[in-house]
């Protein structure tokens, strides 16, 4: 077998009329240049119907593709054209390794492969010898192609959460597909807009809309207790159960606990001085020593301690799994923190009044934004590396490549055996 039939193999051309007719080494410049044609008198398909036509001109068209060891690789070919019926006129014919002039489609896989793999593009681009606006628009391309063929014809339940761009209070606001254990289905990115309001939501919706997913479809969403989310929520989802986020509701209680902390160190310097983190930690983050320390403040007659006893009601309530039982023990609780003369923990319990359904539905659904809080850390991590982002749509683009799971219809860059049926 020569190096023409070789190179064919590998570029899978093989069953095609292309073949390999020259290869070129340029050691003193490092370029593998590879030149393709098809013998004359060859017709090519037409895209509308199938039917072979004859060629009626070539154009001289060049790709870039994987590296040949340490040497760039280039494709060279007269693609021909060919006529393409009344309504397209003359048009150039596809070829199998590519989906236009630029890079093949291997090329564009193992950029779309380092992307994914945590690289940012700008450090891509170095690795393949790219310049990083080239990768961003194989991108760009790419990850359109594939959130647009992502089913979402099975959602029911969402998450939303918003993540922020810069500093400065700028936001977009991510709404997620909670995990699917029976379809073995990560939590993935559905929808990403700028803003975290109202609007937000609703534009979420007109998405889910467009591709089939009528609002009744919708379950239960869960999101924080804020108002704009709320008014979003009950307006494009009106038939969906509220859910508020168990975590972000702790932590309004964890913030609560603080305050309380800071208010009383003015006047017992002595016993709060250096706890801060005492009384935000989980138990079972403390050492041991840090565990009879806290339990002896919570025995003193500090608010603090009051406080955090609070706190600590409040997570064990939410951890029982019978809901009426769970629902008792929170009008009790309600009770005990509004008689317990402490200012800031009587606000947050107002607080928990006031959403008292959404809550509740926790108890029935189990539905939290953990996932989604998860989710956001990897994007806050790829945000980070990549020094920010000029727009909105670089941002987007790189939320759905490492949270939506996207597919993409390309070939693999990564050898693998040939397998025997």
């Amino acid at each position: 077998m020569d190096e023409k039939a070789i190179f064919g193999l590998a570029l899978g051309i093989d069953g095609t009329p292309w073949r390999v007719t020259e290869v070129k080494l340029d050691l003193r410049a490092g370029v593998l240049d590879i030149y393709l044609d098809f013998p004359p008198g060859t017709r090519f398909g037409r895209p509308s119907d199938g039917a072979l036509c004859p060629v009626y001109d070539t154009a001289e068209k060049t790709w870039r593709h994987l590296n040949f060891f340490q040497y760039e690789c280039y494709l060279h070919a007269w693609v021909p054209r060919i006529d393409g019926g009344e309504s397209e006129g003359i048009k150039t014919v596809e070829v199998p390794w590519a989906r236009r002039p630029g890079f093949t489609l291997l090329m564009e896989a193992m950029m779309m492969l380092l992307c994914q793999t945590g690289m940012t593009v700008a450090e891509a681009g170095r690795v393949v010898g790219e310049t990083a606006h080239r990768l961003w628009r194989v991108l760009f391309y790419h990850v359109d192609k594939a959130h647009r063929a992502l089913d979402v014809s099975t959602v029911t339940q969402l998450t939303v959460d918003e993540t922020s761009v810069r500093r400065g209070h700028e936001y977009v606001t991510v709404v997620c597909e909670p995990a699917k254990r029976a379809a073995r289905r990560p939590t993935r990115v559905l929808y990403v807009t700028p803003g975290k309001d109202a609007a937000a939501v609703e534009q979420a919706g007109e998405f889910l809309a467009q591709r089939g997913v009528p609002p009744a479809q919708i379950q239960e969403v869960c999101a924080d207790m804020s108002p704009a989310y709320e008014k979003g929520i009950r307006k494009s989802f009106p038939d969906a159960q509220l859910v508020f986020d168990f975590f972000h509701v702790v932590q309004l209680l964890t913030v609560a606990v603080d305050a309380v902390r800071r208010r009383e160190s003015a006047d017992f310097p002595e016993l709060l001085k250096g706890t801060r983190y005492l009384w935000l930690k989980n138990e079972e983050n403390l050492t041991p020593e840090q565990q009879e320390q806290r339990r002896e403040l919570c025995r003193s007659k500090l608010a603090t301690g009051k406080a955090h006893c609070h706190l600590a009601a409040f997570q064990d309530l939410l951890k029982a799994r019978q809901v009426d039982e769970a629902v008792a023990g929170l009008k009790w609780w309600y009770n005990w923190v509004c008689h317990s003369r402490i200012p800031e923990m009587i606000k947050v319990a107002k607080s928990i009044k006031a959403h008292w359904d959404g809550i509740v539905a926790y108890l029935k659904t189990r539905l939290t934004n953990a996932a989604a809080e998860a989710l956001n850390g990897i994007i806050q991590t790829a945000k980070r590396k990549s020094r920010g982002f000029r727009n909105f749509e670089y941002f987007r683009a790189v939320i759905y490549l490492v949270g939506s799971k996207l597919k993409f219809d390309l070939p693999s860059p990564i050898p693998h055996p040939l397998t025997s049926s």
